[in-house]
């Protein structure tokens, strides 16, 4: 129980972040929105965001795919602060990172929405996904 009440008490905490790093896309502050994407990667999963975002394929599948220290939650969270930079790229007409990061993206939602049994389903994972093939 204990466990469960940690897990929503840090979605929580994600969702206000979030709200944060969304309100300076608003407000086009670009530089404020790196900064929080990347306190909320180190927070939030322990992964530096740079470093996930440079990474080959093999050593994405490695550290981050098959990473048993980051739980199921934690990957979802680090997928929508990709997905947020991701959408920084486009704004920023830098196709080479953006293509590489919408990679990194798809990889990871499929990852996710695999992971689900068959009872289970999520709504923002299913909804990237297909904003991600349309991209």
């Amino acid at each position: 129980m204990l466990r469960k009440d940690y897990i929503l008490r840090q979605l929580e905490e994600f969702g206000k972040v979030m709200a944060v790093i969304l309100g300076f896309k608003k407000q086009l502050d670009w530089e404020e929105f790196e900064k929080e994407i990347y306190k909320a990667s180190l927070k939030f999963t322990s992964l530096e965001i740079n470093h996930v975002e440079g990474l080959n394929e093999e050593a994405f599948e490695k550290e981050v795919l098959s990473n048993p220290a980051l739980t199921l939650d934690q990957l979802k969270i680090l997928a929508d602060l990709l997905f947020e930079r991701m959408n920084l790229y486009i704004v920023r007409n830098e196709e080479e990172k953006y293509e590489k990061l919408k990679a990194k993206c798809l990889s990871l939602y499929k990852f996710i929405q695999n992971s689900h049994t068959e009872n289970e389903f999520d709504m923002n994972v299913h909804y990237k996904l297909e904003a991600l093939k349309k991209l």
